[in-house]
Parts: structure tokens; C-alpha cells; sequence
């Protein structure tokens, strides 16, 4: 089966819906989560049955990206003295259908990796212990006595910084997709073989509040992640537009902080459930936070390259 092929079979209509998406079951295993992790170790001494629904797994919650290229808009001053940039080459990969939800996060939480300094990088040791909850629990800033509101497990996690986003991802065996691959999720089906000029949306031109939950849309705040199922990508990856901003692999140079005086900063994509303005839920509009924003409106979701899985034949594709 070619790469075409897997994408095309893998369009709005699978993996997802509730009923598909199991890991939003909050009594989910840490297993359940670590899919990739399962079917990407060579050494991994897991039964047949068990790399089988893995790998079924990948299927549901993830949707294949094909290779092609994509055009950043400038990063910071430099870039855009620097006139129009080159396109960006992506490789074939992977991208979870759905932001990370506070159920998945709290299997995470409860599996002890805030207790773990070895599993954060160095320069982060000294705030993993103001990595609380409202209550001084391990766990997002949202969160309270440890766990999440009960009535928003399916809602995508918030109050997480970009080291706990990261750290997320690795212990699931996945990564935060870079500035190129979020955007390369959200355009790779427009224009025609890359040549035409990418839409501004994932449905078009026109910003719809009625596809995304931004402000206009007048909910005031996050909803389920796969609900606005309209605003999907062809292959349904859900929200890459509203709900919330997504955590980027990748730094932000912000044109008031070139110099970085006042911290790292990190991109973000996507706009949120309190973006005002359309220009920012563009597909190219980028922004940023500070690496240890843990603001009530930025979450993210991970991706993989397609050659650490082997689902599919090592074919390369252009959309």
C-alpha cells in the first residue's frame, strides 16, 4: 500500500470519533498511551497480540501527513529583513488526531514523572517543583488536588508549561511537532502539488466560527477535542484552529525579546478559545510564550516520523 493510499483511507470519517478514541477513557494504562513506544522499540519483548493493537492503535489516534513542503512566515526581524523564505521540506509523518486531553495527561501525572528528576532536562530542575496544581499537587496549574475537573477529561490539557509538554511526549515515545509540520498538518491538501498559495484555514479562505472555537464562536472557553469535527483537516486531525494554542518544537524569536532578556520563549499555533482577532487563527500566524507559560490557554499534541513506526512502505509523496 502506497503512502496516497494510507492517507486516503484514514479521512474524516476514522479514528475519530469517542467511540474510537480510547485512550480518552480515564482509567487508560500508561500502555495504552505508549503505542509508538511499543512499536518503534526493536528490542521490545511485547507479545504479537500486543504490537497488533498497537499498531491499531496508531491508526485511530494518529493521521498520516504526507511529505511535501511548506512556507514559515518570518520568525523575527531577521528573518523578515531577510526577504521571502525558502520552503521548508518536510518528511512523512504522523500527527495525533486530537490535542492531548486532561484523561491521557493524567495517566502521566499519575505514573510519577514529576518525582523523576532524571527524566527533565537540567535546565528545568529548579522549577519541576513549582510544577503544581491549585492545590501543590504535581500536575497542570488547572488541575486541583492532583486530578483534573472531572467534567472536562475529554477537554484538552491546559495550564502546562512547554517542559511538561515535552516531557509529555518522550514518555509516550512521540515528539511536539515542529513549526513546519504543524503547519505542513493543517495545509498539506491545499493547492495543487504544493505550487498553489497554502488557504488560511483548514476549510478555506473564510474564518467560520461555526469550524473552530475561538472567541467569536462565544463558548467562552475549551470544549471536547474532537468536538467542531467541520473544522477538520480532509484526514481529521481536529482543532489545529481554536480550542487551544499548541506548544511547538521550536524557539520564537519575539520582536520585543530578540535578545531573549527575558527568558527562552517558545512557539505556539493555532489560536485558542479566547483568540479575538481572525488574523490570528491563520495557519501561518505564528506566536509565542514564555518555556514556562502555564496559561490556562495553550495545550498541545505530539507527532512521529513515519519511518520510526513502519507502518507504511518507505514511499515518499507530495500532496
Amino acid at each position: 500500500m502506497n503512502l496516497f493510499s494510507l492517507v486516503k483511507r484514514r479521512g474524516k470519517g476514522a479514528g475519530t470519533t469517542a467511540d474510537n478514541r480510547l485512550s480518552l477513557n480515564p482509567a487508560a494504562s500508561a500502555e495504552d498511551l505508549q503505542y509508538c513506544k511499543i512499536i518503534a522499540d526493536a528490542r521490545s519483548a511485547a507479545s504479537a497480540s500486543i504490537q497488533s493493537q498497537a499498531r491499531k492503535r496508531l491508526q485511530q489516534m494518529m493521521a498520516v501527513i504526507p511529505s511535501g513542503t511548506t512556507h514559515l512566515e518570518p520568525n523575527s526581524l531577521a528573518e523578515h529583513n531577510a526577504g521571502h523564505p525558502e520552503p521548508i521540506a518536510v518528511k512523512a509523518f504522523y500527527i495525533d488526531r486530537l490535542a492531548v486531553t486532561n484523561a491521557e495527561y493524567d495517566v502521566f501525572v499519575s505514573s510519577g514523572i514529576y518525582d523523576d528528576m532524571e527524566l527533565w532536562p537540567m535546565e528545568v530542575w529548579q522549577h519541576v517543583l513549582q510544577f503544581v496544581d491549585r492545590s501543590g499537587l504535581p500536575g497542570p496549574q488547572s488541575w486541583s488536588g492532583g486530578k483534573p475537573p472531572r467534567d472536562r477529561l475529554r477537554h484538552p490539557v491546559i495550564g502546562i508549561s512547554w517542559y511538561e509538554a515535552m516531557a509529555y511526549a518522550n514518555w509516550v515515545g512521540k515528539r511536539l511537532p515542529d513549526a513546519a509540520q504543524w503547519q505542513r498538518s493543517a495545509s498539506w491538501h491545499t493547492g495543487q502539488n504544493g505550487q498553489q498559495t497554502a488557504l488560511r484555514h483548514p476549510w478555506g479562505n473564510s474564518f467560520d466560527s461555526t469550524k473552530a472555537n475561538t472567541w467569536s464562536s462565544g463558548v467562552g472557553s475549551t470544549v471536547p477535542v474532537d468536538k467542531y469535527h467541520e473544522g477538520c483537516t480532509p484526514n481529521g486531525v481536529h482543532q489545529l484552529i481554536g480550542n487551544v494554542w499548541e506548544w511547538i518544537d521550536g524557539a520564537f524569536v519575539a520582536p520585543w525579546n530578540e535578545n531573549h532578556l527575558l527568558g527562552g520563549y517558545a512557539e505556539i499555533r493555532g489560536g485558542a478559545f479566547d483568540t479575538y482577532f481572525e488574523s490570528q487563527t491563520r495557519i501561518q500566524f505564528r506566536s509565542g510564550q514564555p518555556l514556562l507559560f502555564r496559561g490556562g490557554n495553550v495545550g498541545f499534541r505530539c507527532c512521529i516520523h513515519l519511518d520510526e513506526v513502519q507502518i507504511a512502505p518507505q514511499a515518499t509523496a507530495t500532496a
